[in-house]
C-alpha cells in the first residue's frame, strides 16, 4: 500500500506514474494534490489544486481520506 507523503520533502522525493514502461516516473508537481490515483491500472498524481491536509499537500477530497 502507498504511504502518502506527510511533508513537502517526501512529496518531492516520490515518483508518480512509475511502472515498467516508465521506470523513471514523474516528479511531484507543486501546484497539484500529492495523492496518487489510478487510471487504467496506471498510477498518476491527482491533478486537483492542493491546499488541505498535512503541509497543505492535498486537495479537499483526498485530505478527508487521510484523516
Amino acid at each position: 500500500m502507498f504511504d502518502y507523503p506527510k511533508t513537502l520533502k517526501e512529496a518531492k522525493e516520490y515518483k508518480y506514474n512509475q511502472w515498467a514502461g516508465n521506470s523513471k516516473g514523474n516528479s511531484y508537481v507543486n501546484s497539484h494534490c500529492a495523492y496518487e490515483i489510478w487510471i487504467n491500472m496506471l498510477p498518476y498524481q491527482c491533478s486537483r489544486k492542493n491546499g488541505y491536509g498535512p503541509e497543505m499537500l492535498y486537495c479537499w477530497q483526498h485530505a478527508k481520506k487521510l484523516k
